[in-house]
Parts: C-alpha cells; structure tokens; sequence
C-alpha cells in the first residue's frame, strides 16, 4: 500500500501528529507505572494507592484514569513491565547455556543478583507475591520453557511441570524476602540455584557445577524501570 506523501516527499502532517500522540501517551504511562512501582513495593498489591500514584506522577485524575480503571489493572500492568524487563536482561544470557539445568541456575542466580542490586525489585516481589512476576513472559513461557527441556532431555526427575515451576518460584521469592532482612554473601544466589536444581531431580555433582558457573553480568539501561525508579546499589 502506497503511503501518502506531501510535496515534499515527507509523510503527511497527520502521520507525524498521531506518531507524536502516541509517543506522548507511552511516556506518560511509563511515568505512572515508575512511579506506582515503589508505592507497590512499599504497600503492596491489595492497597488503595491510586491517589498516591497521581501525586507522585504529577497527572490529573483523569489522565489517570484514560490509562487504568483500577487499582488491580494498575499492579497488573507493573507487574508485567516488571516481569518483561527481567526477560530483557536475563534471558539473552540464559539462552546463552545450552543444558536446561544451567539455565535454571542462570535465571536464579542473575534474578537474585538483580535483587541485590535492586532492593525496590525485591520490595514489590516479596509483597506482591507470586502475581508481581506472573503477569508477563517470565511466568507464562520462559520459566517453563526451560522446565520442559529438563524433563525432556532427563535432566529434572520432576515430571509435574506445575510442581517444577513452584520449586523455583517458592525459594527465589524466600530468597529476595531474605535479601531485604538480613545480608547475604555472594555465595547465596549460587547455593539457592545449586539446592532448586537438586529439589528438581538434578544429580548432586551436576547441580553444584551449574549453580556455581559464572553466568556474567547484566547491564539494566538507563530507561529500564529499575533506574528510573531507584538507583543501582553500588554496595551490592
């Protein structure tokens, strides 16, 4: 289909008005979720935040409401951002291991990492519960995805992929709670990822070899939710 051009050879005025409007509308709903993100993570999903979130974005009420309806449509949509934007920065490097196990150990491990970091990420996990991360890709087809392939290939003994999956959700949901209570060494998110491997069924040498593998580094950019929410943790 030809697309209609001026004299000039550039696309019509009205083009560039909608691509600017639409640009506009995606700012402005990345600011509301930046700034429901901590209110979430300090209150929870159940709580009524919606006055506080049109504070802390400076928007009117009806600006508000052109966006979400409800308080649960807002959580859904950060815990959707929140979850795609691990997809982003984690699962290029687990994609990067070729046995399922050591991408299960890869996954834990970096989103654990990224907690530390991010103490804000760990927050709105820990109180929005197993819903703060199941909204997005993360739940619905990465995870089980890799938990497919380890029964597949023999590498999981746990056939039932509902279990498989709450055997690694459960204890990285314990564990981001644990790193907002007390200190954990760097060796945790490796003895974590070593001790779901073998609750899966992974030999006891294999899963100390993939949990202790150095998976790299991730590099959140500047526009990821995570910065624009909270700085990096330089301590961690």
């Amino acid at each position: 289909m030809m697309v209609p051009r001026t004299s000039s050879g550039q696309p019509p005025r009205a083009d560039h008005r909608t691509r600017v409007g639409q640009e506009r509308r995606e700012r402005t709903r990345a600011k509301l979720l930046a700034a429901a993100l901590p209110v979430f993570a300090k209150h929870g999903a159940d709580a009524a935040i919606i006055d506080s979130i049109i504070q802390q974005a400076g928007v009117a009420r009806g600006t508000f409401y052109n966006y979400f309806r409800t308080n649960d449509e807002l959580f859904a949509a950060v815990a959707q951002e929140v979850s795609n934007e691990l997809i982003r920065l984690v699962d290029p490097i687990v994609l990067a291991q070729t046995d399922p196990a050591a991408r299960v150990a890869c996954g834990v491990t970096l989103v654990v990492k990224l907690a530390r970091c991010y103490p804000l990420l760990a927050e709105f996990i820990v109180r929005g519960g197993p819903g703060a991360i199941a909204a997005g890709i993360l739940a619905a087809g990465v995870v089980p995805r890799d938990i497919a392939a380890g029964v597949a290939a023999g590498r999981f003994t746990v056939t039932n992929q509902r279990l498989a999956f709450d055997l690694i959700l459960g204890p990285v949901i314990a564990a981001l709670h644990t790193a907002l209570t007390e200190t954990i060494s760097e060796q945790y998110p490796r003895d974590l990822a070593e001790s779901i491997l073998r609750s899966l069924g992974v030999e006891p040498e294999a899963a100390r070899k993939f949990a202790n593998h150095d998976f790299g580094a991730f590099v959140p950019s500047e526009d990821s939710i995570f910065n624009r929410c909270q700085p990096k943790n330089a301590a961690n």
